[in-house]
């Protein structure tokens, strides 16, 4: 080929800059009688680590593994330039610091009136590395602003494009972004499975959709939090699509652009299995606490009381057999006195009972026969009142390991409590049901309710006059031992539902720790 010193780019250095600006691949131009270098663009500085500076007005060869094949390519490809306009092949290039790597090359002839050039594009086949050079590539471009203005626009959609894929692609937390307004502007899959909207349903409207009212009102803090600290982590109730709440853990991250913030970043998980783990713990080491005070309890007033009776019992045996003049009066005060004795030691004894709860007995439980066995002993409890009891068990109800005494006592202090909630008349309905891994039982009356307010499962809570308050509480603890829960719900006036779940898997070890000794 014949030498030309003088060869010059078919374009100025400014048209040549902005034509391939936005262009992704290495690109340099050659002109084709000398294959002399005129044009080197960012891109091939990335790719090959020459500055154009070094590049410019030098042979392309410079960039082959070997001069030889230079050669061979060049020819093919000055024909094909010639026939065609268009050459596409592949070449083993080196960079400057002596690595080889394939690529994929192609060439466009431009004809000028200053000579003839062939446009080279060079893509590097291996993709690790491809992916590497535009990652420096891009740092370079972030460095350099006039070259940042220009793809600003270009980059913007790039990351947009990023952020959905990676929130297409996150599976185990639902994620979803808004704009500093609260506005929704992405949304994934799994948000959509957790809170049951489509993405067309949600994007665009306000965060208030999915936070009541309550929660929304919280927000404040931990977004500022997020603002000055990047991120915040808290918890809060969120509304699903169907009207159902559910406790969630999320994580918020505050977007900064350049110089101002983009909006928030939310991950969500549902958090109400692992606060429901955490209420039981809690609910457990509360019984323990109550356990080592009712031990305490009953050994320091059960031995005072034991001698406090056998003194009374005393003193009446004495005043009946002198016979004294005012020996009727005292008697009559003794007799109060071992009431109030005897009504202590059914409360001590009751105590004893919340103070050391025994061992869970398993065995497989019939469900459905002890509901139908506990209506025989409310419909003969009730036959005054004219209560009518039903009992609703599911088909395929599988069968609990569980205590059965103990269910039977727990369960019969609810019925207990809706039969006396209905001094004149009414209806039980007993339901049984599986839910997941448990066994629900729903236990309705048509009873006066429960006033608002009033904790029923707190020690001595009663809302009979003569009742001690201990019932609930027992229930409560019975149904937590065999790894479940009850709650209620009621309406002064119309009756009220005791929701109870029963693990189908308890295991003996669930129930509190053994109080003190000395009971």
């Amino acid at each position: 080929m014949t030498q030309n010193r003088d060869a010059r780019p078919p374009l100025e250095e400014g048209q040549l800059t902005a034509l391939y600006a936005g262009i992704s691949e290495a690109v340099y131009i050659e002109e084709v009688s000398s294959g002399r270098i005129v044009y080197w663009n960012p891109r091939a500085q990335a790719l090959f680590d020459y500055p154009a500076t070094e590049m410019l007005q030098q042979i392309g060869a410079r960039l082959y593994e070997d001069e030889s094949e230079y050669h061979r390519t060049h020819e093919t490809a000055a024909t094909e330039l010639d026939k065609n306009g268009l050459w596409r092949g592949h070449g083993r290039y080196r960079r400057r610091d002596g690595s080889l790597f394939d690529a994929q090359v192609s060439a466009s002839f431009l004809p000028t009136d200053r000579g003839s050039y062939a446009v080279v594009v060079v893509r590097e086949v291996n993709e690790i590395n491809r992916l590497k050079q535009q990652l420096a590539q891009l740092s370079a471009e972030l460095l350099d602003k006039s070259e940042q203005l220009q793809q600003k626009e270009s980059e913007r959609k790039q990351d947009e494009q990023m952020i959905g894929h990676v929130l297409r692609n996150i599976t185990h937390y639902a994620v979803f972004t808004t704009d500093t307004n609260g506005c929704m502007d992405n949304w994934n899959e799994a948000a959509s499975q957790l809170l049951g909207y489509d993405a067309g349903e949600i994007l665009g409207k306000h965060l208030s959709l999915i936070c009541p009212e309550e929660a929304e009102r919280q927000l404040s803090k931990p977004l500022q939090e997020a603002i000055s600290q990047g991120t915040s982590r808290y918890y809060q109730w969120i509304a699903r699509k169907d009207g159902t709440r559910l406790y969630a853990c999320v994580v918020a991250f505050a977007l900064w652009g350049e110089s101002q913030m983009q909006g928030f970043l939310f991950l969500v998980r549902d958090d109400s299995g692992e606060r429901s783990l955490r209420q039981k713990l809690r609910e457990k080491e509360h019984f323990a606490a109550i356990g080592s005070a009712g031990a305490l309890l009953a050994h320091e007033i059960g031995n005072p009381l034991n001698g406090i009776s056998a003194t009374a019992q005393l003193l009446e045996h004495f005043l009946r057999r002198e016979n004294l003049p005012s020996g009727h009066s005292m008697l009559s005060s003794i007799h109060d006195l071992k009431s109030e004795i005897g009504r202590l030691t059914l409360l001590l004894n009751e105590f004893k009972r919340i103070a050391w709860p025994q061992k869970l007995a398993l065995a497989a439980v019939d469900l459905p026969r002890l509901l139908h066995r506990l209506v025989a002993i409310i419909e003969e409890r009730g036959t005054r009142q004219e209560i009518q009891v039903s009992v609703e068990c599911d088909a395929e109800l599988p069968s609990l390991n569980a205590d059965e005494e103990k269910l039977q006592e727990a369960l019969l202090h609810v019925l207990d409590n809706a039969v006396e909630a209905m001094p004149h008349g009414g209806r039980v309905e007993i339901k049984a049901y599986r839910c997941d891994e448990s066994v629900c039982i729903d236990i309705i009356d048509t009873g006066v309710g429960i006033p608002e307010n009033f904790k029923v499962f707190d020690l001595f809570s009663s809302t009979k006059p003569q009742g001690i308050g201990l019932g609930l509480f027992m229930v409560q603890q019975i149904v937590l031992a065999h790894d479940g829960d009850v709650t209620y719900s009621s309406t002064p006036g119309k009756g009220t539902t005791f929701h109870l779940t029963i693990g189908m898997n308890a295991s003996a070890d669930t129930l509190a720790a053994k109080p003190a000794d000395g009971i």
